[in-house]
């Protein structure tokens, strides 16, 4: 175990300062009979799934992940919160998270890996909040930002399929009387196209309307229909369906038409239609006061280099597109509930989920997922980042394989994403 453990940090050292990493490392140590998802390999992927945000999902076609760079220290290392045995953690994986939480500039993250027959490792490092200090656990709640995305995703599609909405319906068909006409394309842009992001329509977050809005009542809990405002009465990126474009407003409107059909606020259906059949008890949309268990989130808010805590910074607690507050565990369930247990959808709507994409350049963009190819077959995803969080989510349907990284912070450093670090102790060397 000695050697391995050196191997690993040398490993992990060489990755982070920008070194070919040669060593071939297991970083499940020493689980056994865990069958061909195991064993060891070296690191290569090729390129980018989508480039959109910090710490984001490498899987996809063409080069490295983008990260926000500012010269700062990290703040783990600033403030000791990292304590006796955490600064010397003999777990591989945990290990790995210390050193790249660290080298990041975050405060603190949790990393789970779930494979096989519902076999999972977590592993926590730095801390959940500064004051007072306390340090990260496995069971911590984190904001997902945009991977609401595909639980959003989920609920539209649950609704096609029992006929309550059809994919081809232009999504104005489902938006209040007084903004009939003022949004760009909802006439003719479908649930389709805002599940591809091909709909053309502008991204409220596309200026500073949505934070001066925010800034005034900074613990409001904003829900789908009070954005409106911010989408409506502005041009058109392009045509429905003739390009790509990530627009957060395309699952704002989403969420406007689910609470439509449903006659129900999003965080009702959420509950009904996924994270009770998924068994999620810790999941659960964003609400003020914060709950006790969720991590203190931290931004670099005023732009100069150094973290502070937001969490009680309110951006929209009910949006679907990223109000959702989750743990590790519990989303791990999610991808077993989505993608091998069939609770959430059908094998059909799966399919249609992950093949009908739209090309966003640097990778193809399904239902609400980000779909990618390694050199170990076919990933999907999402990336997702919230003020003061971010979040990585990797499903490998080969190897029924997840990775899930949250975090109570933005990479402040660059750094690989975690996903890509991790796939070269999950799987053996490609063939």
């Amino acid at each position: 175990m000695a050697g391995r453990t050196t191997g690993w940090e040398k490993a992990i050292n060489a990755h982070i300062l920008g070194d070919r990493m040669n060593d071939k490392v297991n970083v499940l140590g020493p689980i056994k009979g865990t069958g061909h998802i195991m064993g060891r390999m070296t690191y290569h992927l090729r390129g980018v799934l989508h480039g959109m945000a910090v710490l984001a999902l490498i899987c996809g076609i063409g080069g490295v992940s983008a990260a926000i760079v500012l010269p700062t220290v990290a703040l783990a290392q600033q403030s000791g919160a990292n304590k006796g045995s955490r600064d010397t953690p003999s777990d591989p994986l945990e290990k790995f998270l210390h050193q790249y939480i660290t080298h990041a500039g975050l405060p603190g993250g949790v990393v789970a890996i779930g494979y096989g027959e519902g076999r999972v490792r977590y592993a926590a490092s730095g801390y959940a909040s500064v004051r007072p200090e306390t340090g990260m656990t496995d069971d911590r709640q984190f904001y997902i930002g945009s991977l609401t995305k595909m639980m959003t995703a989920v609920v539209t599609l649950q609704l096609a399929s029992e006929q309550r909405i059809d994919l081809a319906d232009p999504i104005g068909k489902y938006l209040p009387d007084e903004y009939q006409g003022r949004i760009a394309n909802a006439d003719r842009a479908t649930i389709r196209d805002l599940l591809r992001n091909s709909s053309g329509i502008p991204d409220y977050l596309d200026g500073e309307f949505f934070f001066e809005l925010v800034g005034r009542d900074p613990q409001h809990g904003w829900r789908n229909v009070e954005l409106l405002p911010l989408i409506a009465d502005r041009d058109a990126y392009f045509a429905p369906g003739k390009s790509y474009a990530a627009s957060n407003s395309n699952f704002i409107l989403l969420g406007v038409m689910i609470e439509a059909v449903e006659g129900a606020d999003i965080k009702a259906v959420f509950n009904r239609r996924i994270f009770e059949p998924a068994r999620m008890l810790d999941t659960s949309f964003g609400r003020y006061p914060r709950p006790a268990l969720l991590a203190r989130g931290f931004d670099d808010a005023n732009g100069d280099g150094q973290l502070e805590d937001v969490t009680d910074y309110d951006v929209g607690d009910q949006l679907a597109d990223g109000g959702v507050i989750s743990t590790a565990e519990d989303m791990v369930k999610f991808a077993r509930a989505l993608f091998v247990d069939g609770v959430l959808l059908g094998p059909n709507a799966l399919e249609r989920a992950t093949t009908d994409t739209a090309f966003t350049g640097e990778g193809s963009y399904g239902y609400g997922l980000m779909i990618g190819s390694s050199d170990w077959g076919p990933v999907w995803g999402h990336d997702g980042i919230y003020f003061g969080y971010s979040a990585e989510f990797s499903w490998f349907p080969e190897q029924e394989t997840v990775v899930v990284f949250l975090s109570n912070g933005r990479a402040l450093n660059e750094v690989p994403s975690v996903t890509s670090m991790l796939m070269t102790g999950l799987f053996g060397d490609p063939q």
